[in-house]
């Protein structure tokens, strides 16, 4: 599939003079915005560090960015400010080697980064400077995508080839799996990212069903939203998902080239505006400690930092 740029965003051509003039800037790693909520963007397109060939995933911890570079096979650290600091992993299929890195989260009491590896179908675990220390999922995992990490300490690992959830406690033990392939709305096809709100609620992107569906704890489907289409709150295979601290849904719309945000119950609350630099295929979506939102552009091999201000202002709106 190749996604495409949302008629509200205006068409690709009508950027292109902008985009070309950005390319061109390869002596700039971050681009301020003319408009819109774009804070700076990171990257462009190739191999040295600092650049991206197709990122996937990214996650905020300490002050630091940290992005799956998939085509590249490594790990990029980055500071809050978009600074390149270090890029971790490389190619092969032994321990401690990256095939095709996709997701990656922090590990909230170690801060060790969990990093999904599709070819390799298992997750690599790392320390903060980057140095590989163990992997977990071997002979579980079918195509590891998303990943993330509840406030016990359980980890929930997106299986895209299996169209399923694997759980594993917190030290790599696997604990068991959950879904199953299918397009009813208690069925997955292809499910790329995760998340878990306030209440332990799991979320995931539902590809090819182009809906979002909410599990609770023990895997018991809840409830879905979304249907294929381009009008506010349809998708056209969503990716990212990411949950703010009132529990409201941010969904990367990857065909469409948007983020969409939802209440909890997913509702529609409003988009991201990425009009005067659109989006191209957007994929893994964050939260930074400073309430912006993070993303890994992958049509644009880069990743953009927008502010982002929601709706709802307690939580006990949303309970």
């Amino acid at each position: 599939m190749e996604p495409k740029i949302s008629r509200r965003d205006s068409c690709r051509s009508s950027t292109s003079s902008r985009r070309s003039e950005s390319r061109l800037s390869h002596s700039y790693s971050k681009m301020m915005p003319i408009e819109d909520d774009l804070i700076f963007r990171i990257g462009h397109r190739g191999r040295s560090k600092g650049e991206f060939t197709n990122p996937q995933d990214i996650c905020s911890s300490n002050n630091r960015m940290v992005a799956t570079d998939s085509n590249n096979q490594c790990v990029q650290v980055f500071s809050s400010d978009g600074d390149s600091r270090f890029r971790f992993g490389e190619r092969g299929r032994l321990a401690g080697q990256l095939q095709r890195p996709t997701g990656v989260t922090v590990m909230p009491d170690s801060g060790q980064y969990l990093v999904a590896d599709y070819e390799n179908r298992w997750i690599s675990v790392f320390e903060p400077n980057g140095k590989y220390t163990s992997r977990f999922g071997m002979g579980k995992l079918l195509g590891p995508k998303g990943l993330t990490v509840d406030r016990t300490g359980k980890i929930y690992v997106v299986d895209n080839k299996a169209s399923s959830i694997c759980v594993f406690q917190n030290n790599g033990r696997f604990v068991g799996r959950f879904g199953s392939r299918g397009c009813s709305p208690d069925h997955l096809a292809g499910p790329h990212f995760i998340a878990v709100n306030s209440c332990g609620h799991v979320i995931v992107s539902d590809f090819h069903n182009h809906a979002v569906k909410v599990f609770d704890t023990s895997g018991q489907f809840l409830y879905s939203f979304g249907s294929n289409g381009e009008a506010e709150g349809q998708f056209n295979a969503p990716t990212g998902i990411a949950v703010d601290p009132f529990d409201n849904i941010l969904v990367a719309d990857w065909g469409n080239s948007r983020i969409q945000v939802f209440d909890r119950l997913g509702s529609y609350l409003q988009s991201v505006n990425s009009g005067s630099d659109p989006l191209y295929g957007p994929q893994g979506l964050a939260l930074t400690q400073d309430g912006n939102v993070l993303v890994a552009d992958s049509g644009n091999h880069c990743l953009k930092l927008y502010k982002y201000s929601n709706w709802v202002t307690s939580v006990s709106e949303i309970h």
